[in-house]
């Protein structure tokens, strides 16, 4: 009985699916990056994207908060700076730093 007044108290607010969500995303980085298929400078590369254009629309909170999770993943590793992300964004759309992963080879 008790069980399910506690079930019945809990409250799902939009606060609560947001974090959850970027919890299982981290989770889910950090798992794809320790099985090589991405880095953490492609990650903080995407996320940088999207804050980008977050604060184009005129979402300066959600941009903010997710260029502090670029920061976050461009610490990792070769310690790539945010600025030299935003800098070079426009080169992340042929490739040249490597921002599209690469299918794995057939062999």
């Amino acid at each position: 009985m008790d069980d399910k007044k506690n079930n019945d108290d809990f409250e799902i607010t939009p606060k609560l699916v947001f974090d959850l969500n970027l919890a299982l995303y981290l989770d889910l980085v950090a798992a794809l990056e320790g099985a090589g298929a991405i880095t953490y400078r492609q990650m903080a590369a995407r996320v940088l994207n999207i804050s980008m254009d977050a604060r184009a629309d005129g979402e300066a909170g959600l941009s903010t908060v997710l260029e502090g999770i670029a920061k976050g993943f461009a610490g990792h590793g070769d310690g790539l700076s945010i600025e030299l992300l935003k800098a070079a964004r426009g080169l992340r759309e042929d490739d040249a730093m490597g921002d599209i992963p690469m299918r794995p080879s057939e062999s």
